[in-house]
């Protein structure tokens, strides 16, 4: 048996699974696309943590330009249950 074949192949970003709310939509928009235009943690790519990145980062924007922290945790909730509801349907809800 040669090692080397029997190693796994390196997953190539193409193969990964994005799992930003564009994408759980069926756009075709990475996961790294979002890091790189937000500023977000790269770990968080291709895993829900994105989601959870991008929602915080809403939230933070929302109340940086003067919406009151209730109203926009409330967004935030309604958003991270949306969320939810797209991986179940997408079968990516752990």
């Amino acid at each position: 048996m040669n090692l080397i074949i029997s190693l796994p192949k390196e997953i190539t970003m193409s193969e990964k699974r994005s799992y930003n709310y564009l994408a759980l939509r069926g756009a075709g928009v990475d996961d790294m696309e979002y890091v790189e235009q937000f500023g977000l943690d790269p770990n968080s790519a291709y895993s829900n943590k994105i989601n959870e990145d991008m929602l915080q980062y809403n939230y933070d924007k929302a109340v940086e330009g003067g919406m009151e922290p209730k109203k926009a945790a409330e967004i935030k909730r309604n958003a991270e249950r949306d969320i939810r509801e797209l991986l179940a349907k997408n079968g990516m809800l752990k």
